[in-house]
């Protein structure tokens, strides 16, 4: 039902009914005579009949009603004028006058009639059309009743036809004593007043309040609850300066909030399929109208919700909030602190990659500025088996992904993973060949003797080194550097890559959900077979936490080894390393999301990031990585609950490690073989933990993701004790992986066939299982099955990468190697951290200040998705170049 066009046609009954209780025989084309205004008691007689309900709310305005004198008419469309000594009332009355006619609509309804024209309509509608004039039935009727598209001459005649009758609905609704309002209340009610005034002498500022306000369209029982207006237009288009009083009246929007009755409920709900899987009955207690009405800024919202609560609570309907535009909008950006010390810092961090990066570029043109010899081919030939004993001196040996060189050109190779983030994106530095030649970086020339000893003399001063530190330049190379790393173990960034993908693809698919036109097509799709592997991709952050485990592991043991045993200073980095890789960047995002990101954008709700309060007072638990466990209610950036994780994660990691790290140096004693076994029954210790927590809060609970949101978010998804057992998946794996860095792997083809088919069906059971649950028709799981799932199948996903990823190593993984380990994914990789900090920042400032419903599809999904993900890289991009890398750089020269 358009509820639009029903208030219109209730403001016409009612100023149809008032006009003919003050004069029978008055033409309804004609405009009211002076002579015939209605007295006092007369205005009361017609409220009386109108609706029995109106008389205490209307009686006391009745007294000097018959001070109102219309116009006569002067043209076709009639003016009517509003004498300046005429007092107003507040808000709730007037509305208590429409209301109260729509009421008593509803309650009288009559006979109904067969014309196509109002066919269309419910029977308590079609009983309305007799008690309208001839003359407007004829004009009006078929634009409320057929839903058409009306066009400017058609709304011009209408409101002609209008305009005629409906100044007597204004002297109803004008009251004679305002005594005990404020002067809040009064400035609302004349600006009120003067706002139906003009519009209905179709002033244009009042026409575009009216058309910026919401009108309830098509799929409201398909849970289309949001009825947006037109937010640019309301608060830029419409405004009138009173000449009585010089004040400016402009427009505000209002989001009237309306709880449906339980009724209403459960007609939406009847389509839904039922079961536990349906959103209705999940969110039913959350579902509102959302209503964006355009009423004059001095009305806020304590007084527009007093006013449609009174008359909206006999329908045993709730005004659960109103949101008013002009009482939450961001002031000016100046007036913020927090705001202007973010820009201030931006601008510092600007300016000093600018310094730096001239600086590196006047470094670089000065070292080019040198002659060069060219060299002789046969001084410039070197065999390739100088080369390898050359690079095999130097500590460097080559390993790509477990090949190790038969030619015997390599001696003693050894397995060196790089974490293949910035702080060492390119690998070391060695000299590339072109058939059996060096190739130096000059361009192929050898600088001479002089050139080489004026570069070891200049030696940047330290202010310079500093700045150099801060050089875009060099840190860009770097980032985008796409040559892999000698031993790296490239699978690694196509894992990366993609999982950060299919986190941001599922928080579009959750964020957008409140903004669709169509929400029951949702329920449709979820319960369809392959989208259940958007309903599983929280399986993506456990694939971060495998590779956490495994990184973690192979390059402390690979620090300890190559100093030849675990030493305090390796204890001592090993914390202060990580907390300053990580909390800068996290800090600065934090500071600017808290404070800037408010002032950036516009829309109707728009007060800033949700968490906003949140961020002003508990920032420091974020900082401290205890905001999962310490009030996680109140945690800023509440997708930094993974972050808090995996620190987590690392301080306890060393339990396993030091034990592992000890074992080489008592290698083939008793103590040896302790200090392994104590390793890897702490990893063990930590898997088993992560299972009997998870399985005994789901069963006390019986919720997952789906069925208890909050509850389980809070109770299981982001508690340590419950993810821990994926990262253990990967500690494990690196310790394998170090083990047996120096052996070949020997496996046959029917044990590899077995295994990649294990892996597969093992991930289809993880992905797809919960069509069992979810799909058409089925009751859903009970307490045993949901249980099971949750409790095993992250354990499992994690088995399954760390199968994938050690056949990798091995070189034994055919096209999914080739496929992960695509160049390109290297410096995509390398961003996923600040992409993974920024991407709800886009996806929830993007929903919020929403203007419109939209058609869900998972087409449009995957539109949006592929926006988000290229505006979050490239913001992760500028994030690394003006605090992640250089501070990184900073550690380095400090630590030197």
């Amino acid at each position: 039902m358009e509820f639009s066009r029903l208030f219109l046609l209730f403001c016409v009954l009612s100023m149809h009914r008032t006009s003919a209780g003050a004069s029978s025989t008055t033409d309804h084309r004609s405009s009211l005579p002076n002579s015939t205004s209605m007295s006092g008691s007369e205005t009361t007689q017609s409220v009386t009949e109108t609706s029995p309900q109106s008389v205490i709310s209307l009686s006391n305005s009745a007294e000097n009603t018959s001070s109102f004198q219309p116009a006569t008419t002067t043209s076709p469309v009639t003016t009517t004028q509003i004498p300046s000594n005429t007092t107003t009332q507040p808000l709730s009355s007037i509305i208590s006058g429409l209301y109260n006619t729509f009421l008593n609509v509803f309650m009288n309804s009559i006979s109904n009639t067969t014309s196509p024209t109002t066919q269309k309509l419910p029977l308590s509608v079609l009983s309305m059309q007799n008690k309208l004039p001839e003359q407007m039935r004829n004009s009006l009727l078929p634009l409320l009743m057929e839903g058409g598209t009306p066009d400017l001459e058609s709304i011009t005649r209408i409101f002609k036809n209008l305009t005629d009758v409906l100044p007597s609905i204004l002297k109803v609704l004008l009251p004679s004593n305002t005594s005990g309002l404020t002067t809040e209340e009064r400035t609302c009610s004349e600006d009120m007043d003067t706002y139906l005034t003009d519009l209905l002498q179709m002033k244009m500022w009042a026409l575009n309040m009216f058309d910026a306000s919401g009108k309830p369209g098509t799929a409201i029982m398909e849970g289309a609850m949001t009825f947006f207006g037109n937010f640019d237009e309301c608060l830029d288009g419409a405004s009138k300066v009173d000449p009585a009083t010089g004040r400016e009246i402009k427009g505000d929007t209002c989001v009237v909030s309306i709880s449906p009755p339980s009724q209403m409920l459960a007609m939406m709900d009847a389509g839904g399929g039922g079961g536990g899987n349906d959103i209705i009955d999940a969110l039913g207690g959350q579902l509102a109208f959302n209503w964006h009405l355009c009423l004059p800024r001095s009305c806020g919202s304590r007084m527009v919700q007093s006013g449609l609560q009174n008359r909206l609570s006999q329908v045993n309907l709730t005004v659960a909030r109103v949101m008013c535009h002009s009482e939450i909008k961001n002031g000016p950006v100046s007036n913020d602190s927090g705001a202007v010390g973010a820009i201030v810092l931006t601008a510092i961090l600007g300016c000093m990659v600018l310094l730096g990066s001239g600086l590196d570029l006047y470094i670089r043109a000065t070292k080019d500025r040198r002659r060069k010899v060219p060299l002789s081919p046969r001084k410039d030939e070197v065999k390739l088996t100088e080369i390898f004993t050359t690079l095999d001196h130097s500590g460097e040996t080559t390993f790509t992904n477990g090949k190790i060189d038969t030619n015997g050109l390599i001696e003693n190779p050894r397995l060196n993973i790089v974490n293949g983030g910035i702080d060492n994106p390119a690998g070391p530095q060695v000299q590339e060949t072109n058939g059996g030649h060096l190739v130096f970086p000059n361009g192929g020339q050898q600088p001479r003797t002089v050139d080489k000893e004026r570069d070891q003399k200049y030696k940047p001063k330290l202010l310079e080194r500093v700045l150099l530190c801060f050089s875009a330049v060099s840190n860009g190379e770097k980032i985008l550097s796409v040559k892999r790393s000698p031993a790296s173990i490239t699978c690694l960034h196509g894992i990366r890559v993609l999982s950060i993908g299919w986190v941001i693809l599922g928080h579009t698919y959750i964020y957008t959900m409140s903004n669709a036109g169509n929400p029951k097509s949702l329920l449709k799709l979820i319960k369809g077979f392959s989208f259940q592997i958007m309903m599983n991709a929280t399986l993506s952050v456990d694939s971060f936490f495998v590779l956490s485990g495994l990184l973690v592991t192979y390059l402390f043991l690979k620090e300890t080894e190559k100093a030849g045993g675990l030493k305090v200073k390796h204890m001592v980095m090993y914390y202060v390393h990580r907390y300053l890789r990580l909390t800068p960047v996290y800090a600065y995002a934090m500071f600017v999301y808290t404070f800037l990101v408010s002032h950036l954008a516009d829309g109707p709700t728009w007060v800033g990031p949700y968490d906003k309060k949140s961020c002003e007072t508990h920032w420091w638990t974020s900082l401290l990585y205890i905001n999962n466990v310490y009030e996680p209610a109140k945690q800023c950036m509440g997708w930094g609950w993974y972050l808090a994780n995996d620190m987590q994660f690392y301080v306890v990691a060393p339990l396993a490690l030091v034990p592992w790290a000890l074992s080489p140096t008592r290698a083939g004693t008793t103590a040896g073989k302790i200090f392994k076994a104590a390793g890897i029954t702490v990893v063990i210790g930590y898997l088993i933990c992560s299972v009997a927590t998870t399985a005994s809060l789901v069963h006390k609970y019986n919720v997952d993701l789906f069925t208890n949101p909050l509850l389980y978010f809070d109770k299981v998804y982001q508690k340590p004790w419950c993810r821990i057992g994926t990262f253990a998946i990967g500690m494990m794996l690196g310790y394998i992986l170090h083990a047996l860095k120096s052996r070949d792997v020997k496996m046959s083809p029917f044990l590899q066939g077995v295994g990649w088919l294990l892996a597969l069906v093992a991930a289809g059971a993880c992905t797809l299982s919960t069509y069992d649950a979810n799909a058409e028709g089925r009751p859903g799981w009970g307490v045993e099955a949901r249980t099971a799932h949750e409790t095993l199948y992250r354990p499992v996903w994690g088995l399954i990468l760390a199968w994938v990823i050690f056949m990798c190593c091995k070189g034994k993984a055919g096209i999914v190697d080739w496929m992960l380990s695509w160049d390109w994914w290297q410096p995509l990789s390398r961003l996923t951290y600040g992409a993974y900090l920024v991407h709800l920042m886009f996806i929830q400032t993007e929903t919020a200040t929403a203007r419109s419903l939209f058609n869900f599809t998972s087409g449009y999904i995957v539109y949006r998705f592929f926006g988000y993900t290229c505006m979050s890289f490239i913001f992760s991009f500028l994030l690394a170049i003006l605090v992640e890398a250089p501070l990184l750089q900073l550690e380095k020269l400090l630590l030197s």
